[in-house]
């Protein structure tokens, strides 16, 4: 298989130097798999997935993702547009926009027309369940169903990746479920990789391969396939 995410010895500090969030990380994964990044509050799992997808970048090493190269810097916002879908714990919804217009937005760094930037929307809105619901603000939905709206925006731009962070950490554990089957379901029928933090072991689990995160470091790795 190919390797869509490759690092190497990749180290970043916090506060001059005084916080190692990551102490020389080598990773790859492969294209098409889902892998879930476990570990305590502070072991760096976060600012592991925040490199992988160009929110922040390290003091040392190297980063390549989808053939991009981060360390360098360039083409961040064409890679960030391009390839990457996020996915966050408090969904980041604009309230004063309606749930099409959310799930338009990442389109705006493209040339799609006004239209296709709709129809694309309310194409995904409808993957999700959610299309009757476009005009409404996100404010009238539950959290569950804002997370459903994050996802589809997450896939506005085809992404080969999608990067999930805590993406059912304020969810009750029905929609917890609901939320994590829509993102198993995306991953297998659009053959998209998916890299999920999390700190739940049972969610974990549903992963193709675990990768525990402990003071910065890589504790281990356990494959599901």
């Amino acid at each position: 298989m190919v390797a869509i995410v490759k690092i190497k010895n990749l180290k970043k500090s916090y506060e001059k130097g005084n916080i190692k969030a990551l102490n020389g990380i080598n990773l790859e994964i492969e294209k098409g798999d889902f892998v879930s990044i476990i570990g305590q509050s502070g072991s760096g799992k976060s600012t592991l997935l925040n490199m992988i997808g160009a929110l922040d970048t390290g003091d040392e090493g190297t980063v390549e993702v989808a053939g991009y190269d981060l360390t360098d810097g360039k083409n961040l916002d064409v890679f960030r547009s391009k390839e990457v879908g996020f996915i966050f714990q408090l969904h980041n919804l604009i309230p004063n926009l309606s749930v099409c217009e959310n799930v338009e937005i990442p389109m705006f760094e493209t040339k799609a027309s006004g239209k296709e930037r709709t129809d694309r929307a309310l194409s995904l809105l409808n993957l999700v369940g959610l299309k009757e619901k476009a005009k409404i603000k996100p404010t009238k939905l539950s959290g569950g169903e804002r997370q459903r709206v994050a996802i589809a925006r997450a896939l506005a731009n085809k992404p080969s990746i999608i990067l999930a962070d805590e993406p059912t950490g304020s969810l009750d554990s029905k929609t917890s479920g609901d939320v994590l089957k829509l993102l198993i379901d995306l991953h297998e029928k659009e053959n998209v990789t998916l890299i999920m933090v999390t700190h739940d072991l049972n969610v974990a689990k549903l992963a193709n391969k675990q990768i525990e995160v402990l003071d910065g470091q890589i504790l281990g790795t356990d494959s599901q396939k």
